[in-house]
């Protein structure tokens, strides 16, 4: 039953309409809060695309499979804006959005992406966190793989919303401290800052030792990147000297190496800053669990195990994307790994086959309880003889668990890389079609008892996707070219 304005005021008198005093007001605050939480990493963005731009303007001569390749992404991305101005144009239901299923594969695009992000910055953390010195390698791919998943899974849910900025204004404005949506929000606006700074920190040498084997626009572009030169500038333009001066008499920072003129200090301080990023991924995707496991009203959901497979989950998108990544990247650009980074890889493979072992058992427990739970028992047979079976046993199971184990454990037995990158590319699938089945199954029972409708994603929505995931490789393929993100053994700090 639908309330008129009327009822639901007798209800609750602080729900009366808003004066236009009011709304303006709240418009403007809102405005000011948005452009205060995005101004960091809009700048960032910014500098980033800007030099981006002059680098690939003044040094465009690729190899015919570049272009294609580039070519490819473009269309896809097009394609993918296509279908999002469509759902505009006509309904947002080309998307598949409906009232029997409000949350479809934009939704689960975006928990699969996030989810990636924050494995990524587990194996980041193994080597800057918990001082595995191995692991240290592959923390700048890692990192900037972990920007640029959460940047496109909060693209999708963006897009999914249709007017994020609502959620934006009115999140600042009057969050709800009782939804684990507004802690979400939070905590993600800090992760990415800090994921952000993380890489900066470990790239800034090589962005200025490629500024200095650069010439004209290249060189400009990289010291704006590395942000060489910035200290002479704030001395000249700002009375930033005296401050800093204050700042040094107050903290020991230039005893402990941490000012800005030190040697090292980049490592230094990324040392520091990357236990309060994992703090805040770990905080961050435990809540995105929460915000499923609290539905009471959709048992297959509810209940504290989906937190649990939840980070189970990040683990393995975490390490198939960074050796899928690693393995592709060298092998297109026709160079050789370094030894330390394939011992790496051989190593990372069996720890996924180990986690993917564990996964196994987690889902026979998860599906074999829910059986014998009367709440969740219809929905588990959508899995096992249902319109789902053929997702469940060949995509997550067989494609998504089992075989990925035995090839990814050949692989690191017999010192295969092409077995290493087929498991990893396995599990990716396979992971993504997992969140695909969990968010849309779980809405079925008891909101759709009968006449099931189609459970197959739409065209459109898959324009869409194929959009966000071009977008993804694409930024990741201009990271390659650009930025420092190759592996070249671990670094010390200077004493």
């Amino acid at each position: 039953m639908i309330m008129d304005t009327t009822s639901r005021q007798n209800l609750d008198p602080s729900l009366e309409p808003l004066g236009p005093s009011r709304r303006i007001l709240m418009w403007i605050g809102g405005l000011i809060v948005l452009v205060f939480l995005a101004g960091f990493g809009l700048l960032a963005i910014g500098i980033f695309l800007v030099s981006s731009l002059a680098l690939i303007i003044y040094d465009f001569e690729r190899s015919p499979l570049f272009h294609i390749w580039m070519s490819i992404l473009t269309v896809l991305i097009i394609l993918g804006g296509y279908a999002f101005i469509m759902s505009f144009v006509y309904s947002i239901e080309i998307l598949e959005l409906s009232h029997s299923f409000p949350w479809v594969m934009m939704v689960s695009n975006y928990v699969f992406l996030v989810g990636s992000s924050v494995g990524l910055c587990l194996i980041s953390s193994l080597g800057y966190v918990f001082r595995l010195k191995r692991y240290e390698m592959v923390a700048k791919r890692a990192l900037f793989l972990a920007l640029i998943t959460m940047a496109c899974g909060l693209a999708s849910i963006s897009l999914h919303l249709g007017h994020p900025e609502r959620s934006l204004i009115y999140g600042a404005l009057t969050p709800n401290f009782r939804s684990a949506m507004a802690y979400m929000g939070v905590l993600y606006t800090p992760y990415m800052l800090l994921l952000a700074l993380w890489y900066w920190l470990l790239a800034r040498e090589g962005l200025k030792e490629k500024a200095a084997q650069s010439e004209g626009l290249k060189t400009k572009a990289y010291q704006i990147m590395a942000l060489e030169g910035l200290r002479p500038f704030l001395y000249e333009k700002f009375p930033f000297k005296k401050l800093e001066s204050k700042i040094y008499r107050v903290l020991p920072l230039e005893k402990m190496g941490l000012s800005f003129g030190s040697d090292g200090f980049e490592i230094k301080w990324a040392r520091i800053v990357s236990p309060f990023a994992l703090i805040f991924a770990l905080l961050a995707f435990t809540v995105e669990g929460s915000l499923f496991a609290h539905v009471e009203a959709r048992p297959f959901w509810y209940g504290g195990i989906v937190t649990i497979d939840f980070l189970l989950g990040a683990t393995f998108c975490g390490l198939s994307w960074l050796m899928a990544a690693g393995i592709i990247t060298y092998k297109l650009q026709d160079e050789k790994m370094p030894p330390p980074l394939k011992d790496l890889f051989y190593e990372m493979a069996q720890i996924l086959a180990v986690f993917l072992t564990v996964g196994f058992l987690f889902t026979a427990y998860k599906m074999g309880h829910g059986l014998f739970d009367p709440a969740k028992t219809e929905t588990v047979m959508l899995f096992f003889k249902g319109p789902f079976d053929i997702a469940f046993w060949v995509f997550e199971i067989t494609f998504g668990i089992i075989l990925p184990i035995f090839i990814l454990l050949y692989g690191a037995m017999f010192r295969k890389m092409g077995a290493i990158l087929v498991g990893s590319l396995m599990v990716l699938i396979g992971y993504f079609v997992k969140r695909y089945d969990f968010v849309v199954a779980g809405q079925i029972f008891p909101n759709v008892p009968e006449g099931l409708p189609s459970y197959l994603p739409t065209f459109m929505e898959m324009l869409l996707i194929g959009g966000i995931i071009a977008a993804l490789l694409m930024a990741y393929t201009l990271g390659v070219w650009i930025l420092p993100l190759r592996e070249g053994g671990s670094q010390t700090v200077t004493k």
